[in-house]
This record gives C-alpha cells, sequence and structure tokens, in this order.
C-alpha cells in the first residue's frame, strides 16, 4: 500500500480513486472554536440576554431616579409601572400588567430573578426556540399580574418570577409530554429539578411575604401552554407551526374574560380603600360615597359597611350610622369596632342606659376589648354605679396599661372616693403616657395637696406652669424678620 508522504500512514481511496490520508485531512481541517464570552452567549441566546438587559436597566433608571435601590415604597414601585389594583381596575391602566414584570422590589428581588432568568430562560430558548419562549414569557407575566390582582387587588405587586414561573411550567409540560429526543436519564433528572423548583418557590411564598398568586397563575398557565405545545408534535408536520400559534393565542383570549372578573371582584374592593384613604384625609363625603358604591356589590361586606358608618359618624349623621352598626353586630357580635361606637354614640346622645346594654351583651364574646370596657365604665358613672364603673376600668387597665382613659378615669375615681394613694399612682401613669398633656398633673397636684403633701404638689403645678408657658411661647407667632414694604 502506497504511504503518505507527510506523515509516513497508509494511503485511503476516495470514491473517485484518487488517494488521501485521513490523519493528515483531519488534522488540517479548521477546530471548531468552544463558544465563550458575552458575545457568544448572546448570539446563542439572544432572548433571554435581552429579557436581563431591559430588567437591569429598568432598575438602573429606578436607581438614578432617586428610588431606594434596597427597599423601595409602594409609591416608587407603582410610578415605575408595577401593578395597583386603583391604577389598574379604578383607572384601567391595563398595561401595567406587562410592565410589571420588568420592576422590582430591590437589588436582592432583582439578583434571584434574574438568576432563574438565566437558568431556565437558557433551556427554555433551546427547547422551544425563540417565538414560543417570548410567546410564553408573555402570558406567563400578563397572566401572573391578574391572578395578582384578582386574588389581593389593593396590594402593588411587581417581578418578574409570575413569568419565569411560567417558563418553568412550559417546560415541565414539554419535557415530559412532548417525547423529546433526548435520553431518558437527562429527561428525568432536568425534570426533576425543575418540579423541585417549582415547589421550593411556592413553598417561599406561602411562609414569606411574596405574592404566591402570582407564581401560582404564571406556573398554570404555563403548565397548559407547555401541554399543549407538546401535542402539536403528534399531528402532521404540516400543521405543526399553525397549531402551536393557536397554542399562544387562545391564552391570550382566555385572559380577556379573566381581566373582566379582575374588574368585576376588584372594583368594590378598591372602593373599599378609597373611602378609607378618604376617611383619613377627612374627606368624608367622598368616603360615604365610595363605601356605598361598594355595598351595592357586596352588600354583606364588613369593611365597607364599618367605612360607611364611620364616615356617617363623621358627618354627624348618628342616627344613621346607628343603624349600621346594629346591622354589624346582627352579623357578627363579636365586632368591636361597631360594638364600641354604637355605644359611643349612645353615650353622645345622653342615653347611658343603651350604651350599657349594648356593651353588657358584646363585651362577653369580645375577650380583648379594652375600649368598649372604658365605655361601659364611662356609662355605669352616669348611672351613679361608681363600684361597677371601677371594676370595668381596671378590667380594661388589665387588657391594656397603655390606655389613657381608663388611667384617668379610674384616678378621677379613686379621687372622688377619697382613695387618693390610688389616685396618685394613676395620674402618675396617665402623665407618662401623655407627657405633653398638663391635665394629669394637675390632678396629681390637686390630689398631692388633698393628701397633705403640700411640697410635692407645689413642684408638679411647677412643672404644669412651666409646661404652660412653653405651650404659649410656641403659640406665638414668628417675628418678622424683613422690612415692611411701602
Amino acid at each position: 500500500m502506497p504511504q503518505c508522504p507527510s506523515c509516513g500512514r497508509e494511503l485511503a481511496v476516495a470514491s473517485d480513486g484518487s488517494p488521501f490520508c485521513p490523519e493528515c485531512q483531519l488534522a488540517h481541517q479548521p477546530s471548531r472554536r468552544i463558544p465563550h464570552g458575552l458575545v457568544d452567549y448572546f448570539q446563542r441566546f439572544p432572548v433571554t440576554c435581552i429579557l436581563i438587559a431591559l430588567n437591569v436597566l429598568v432598575y438602573a433608571a429606578m436607581v438614578i431616579g432617586h428610588v431606594s435601590p434596597t427597599w423601595p415604597t409602594s409609591a416608587a414601585l407603582v410610578r415605575w409601572g408595577a401593578d395597583s389594583g386603583v391604577d389598574v381596575i379604578a383607572h384601567h391602566q391595563w398595561w401595567r400588567i406587562l410592565s410589571a414584570a420588568f420592576v422590582h422590589i430591590g437589588i436582592v428581588h432583582l439578583a434571584m430573578n434574574m438568576w432563574a432568568l438565566w437558568v431556565l430562560g437558557t433551556l427554555a430558548e433551546a427547547v422551544l426556540g425563540t417565538y414560543l419562549y417570548i410567546g410564553i414569557y408573555i402570558a406567563g407575566a400578563i397572566s401572573a399580574s391578574l391572578a395578582s390582582l384578582f386574588w389581593r387587588p389593593t396590594v402593588v405587586g411587581a417581578g418578574a418570577s409570575g413569568a419565569i414561573i411560567g417558563i418553568l411550567g412550559a417546560l415541565v409540560s414539554v419535557l415530559k409530554f412532548a417525547r423529546l429526543p433526548l435520553p431518558e436519564p437527562v429527561l428525568r433528572s432536568t425534570l426533576r429539578s425543575l418540579v423541585q423548583g417549582a415547589v421550593l418557590t411556592l413553598l417561599i411564598g406561602v411562609f414569606g411575604p411574596i405574592d404566591n398568586a402570582a407564581h401560582i397563575g404564571g406556573l398554570i398557565c404555563g403548565l397548559i401552554i407547555g401541554f399543549s405545545l407538546s401535542w402539536t408534535r403528534r399531528a402532521d408536520y404540516g400543521m405543526q407551526r399553525p397549531l402551536r400559534l393557536a397554542c399562544l393565542v387562545i391564552p391570550f383570549l382566555l385572559m380577556v374574560p379573566l381581566a373582566i372578573g379582575v374588574q368585576r371582584r376588584g372594583e368594590p374592593q378598591i372602593q373599599i380603600r378609597q373611602a378609607e384613604q378618604y376617611l383619613d384625609t377627612g374627606a368624608y363625603p367622598l368616603a360615604e360615597h365610595q363605601a356605598r358604591e361598594a355595598l351595592k356589590r357586596l352588600p354583606n361586606d364588613e369593611e365597607a359597611l364599618e367605612t360607611l358608618s364611620a364616615a356617617l359618624v363623621y358627618e354627624n349623621k348618628d342616627q344613621e350610622a346607628m343603624k349600621y352598626f346594629e346591622e354589624l353586630l346582627a352579623r357578627n357580635p363579636r365586632n368591636e369596632f361597631a360594638a364600641n361606637n354604637l355605644a359611643l354614640a349612645h353615650l353622645r346622645r345622653g342615653d347611658a342606659s343603651a350604651a350599657r346594654d349594648v356593651l353588657s351583651r358584646t363585651l362577653p364574646l369580645q375577650t380583648r376589648n379594652a375600649v368598649g370596657h372604658v365605655y361601659l365604665a364611662q356609662a355605669l358613672r352616669k348611672l351613679d354605679q361608681d363600684n361597677a364603673a371601677m371594676t370595668e376600668y381596671r378590667r380594661a387597665i388589665e387588657m391594656d396599661p397603655q390606655i389613657y382613659d381608663a388611667q384617668i378615669g379610674l384616678a378621677q375615681l379613686y379621687e372622688e372616693h377619697n382613695k387618693l394613694g390610688e389616685a396618685m399612682l394613676l395620674y402618675q401613669a396617665a402623665a407618662k403616657l401623655h407627657p405633653a398633656d398638663p391635665d394629669p398633673l394637675r390632678a396629681l397636684a390637686r390630689t398631692l395637696a388633698a393628701a397633705g403633701k403640700n411640697q410635692q404638689a407645689e413642684d408638679v403645678m411647677a412643672r404644669v406652669q412651666q409646661m404652660e408657658k412653653q405651650r404659649e411661647q410656641q403659640q406665638k407667632p414668628a417675628p418678622r424678620t424683613s422690612k415692611p414694604t411701602t
């Protein structure tokens, strides 16, 4: 056999009859370059790289815009596109159900999500391809936002985790049902890792301050799309492409009735939240209006009834408010808010007997209602039942030692019944609770004087006079710093 003049090995014969050296031909072939570096990763996984870059750029812009890099406020998150029931449901800013997937709650949140996106996204881009990957990511993000808004419409939500777990769900279904030409051990180990990741994510959501509704929504969406895509491999080759497109389009169409359900369920809860905000700002007529609108859709909602009755009290519509308090108690005798406010309304109207009856009926069911015992004590005192009033004040203090009205009320009763030592202790406790209020100190000085401790009484009165002098100085208008113009 002829030998190669370069290496001395035997020559082989090609199909055309010409001799060649296989070893030398292999040695002279250009070697395949192993991909490395950012450029090669971008060429292999362009969608994952772009998604990570978008999330990082949004976070960087937020920090440049003076948003806290570690724990941004809800207002800052909403300003940058996070989910908010008020904005989505009340103001119809539905674009937020997608933009929220690119907003993150601090650097730790961003880092964890981007790591998960890199691990799962590169696998999904290789298995599913570019367009299916993009479609599933967007569908997962939207379904996660809708699930979050449906479950908790008053909570601000942000983050890419819903979209990422949607990708995870799609991978689980495809690897399980699509009959991919991969070794069985590889499929089993990959599936096991994916399932463990999904379970761990949901468990963390149960025990941590995480929006698990978004995770569940994204996961279910991904599982359904992945399962549908798996079955398209069983169709004829010419039908596979349109069927895969349908697997993406149909979930988006199904999200329309889900969005309508989010709107119908969340609107009254948003109205209740807005009514509470109006109460806090003193806009009582607006609070009343929003609460009434919520009650049209949720006629049995205790929170809506409480908010409406509170607005009516602030508007001096006690008669109507009392009707709602009674309705609340009829539904739930353990409702402390209704019991206390109904009793207080009776006290304001001068009906101490009615206040006593309400609280005597409800307090046995409300074992921690310290304020209710204070109101009962006030009613009993108006009915000249001082011993019973003292008992109720003492119960209130046992439940909540920081309750000022109970300390003052019991101290006054002790003083009236010449129990000066007990009165002094309670006036001192009340003064510590309200250090800027001179009234407990003035009462303490009066009690000390009645007990013959004149020097101590004078010292306390000196403190009272000093406090009043400081208050007067604070209330004086500031001196002019410039000459008046003519």
